[in-house]
């Protein structure tokens, strides 16, 4: 039974370190989101501060409003345009389908197939009843 095993170990050794490597890859991922977030937070401060020393806190606000709509309308009309398809899309190809009668090998194969699979059942009703025993 323990020759079995250590195949199952490996793969288990393997599925940890590569869970392990994409929970880093995430961990560092989130981090530059957040700090590239304050940054750009950061700028959009800077931006304003720069705007109100001249034309006022009100007016400042309401241009940096504006310029902030009008990149996310930007963006989003780009977003559109990317989800949108230029070609038709074709349906998958159909698997040829065989429809002519059974050949005697297939009928064969089936017939060898379905006994084997009835005497396997057989013994292992009769396994697991003297078992239960």
């Amino acid at each position: 039974m323990n020759r079995f095993l250590p195949p199952f170990q490996d793969l288990a050794r393997g599925a940890a370190c590569a869970v392990r490597a994409a929970l880093r890859r995430a961990a560092l991922t989130g981090a530059a989101l957040l700090i590239g977030a304050l940054g750009a937070a950061f700028g959009v401060l800077a931006v304003f501060l720069g705007l109100s020393l001249v034309m006022g806190s009100a007016l400042a606000a309401l241009t940096m409003g504006a310029a902030l709509l009008a990149t996310a309308a930007v963006l989003g009309l780009i977003a559109r345009e990317a989800g949108r398809t230029t070609h038709p899309v074709t349906p998958p190809p159909q698997a040829n389908r065989d429809t002519s009668s059974p050949t005697a090998a297939n009928t064969a194969t089936i017939a060898v197939f379905t006994a084997a699979f009835l005497l396997g059942r057989r013994l292992t009703n009769r396994r697991g009843s003297s078992n239960n025993s």
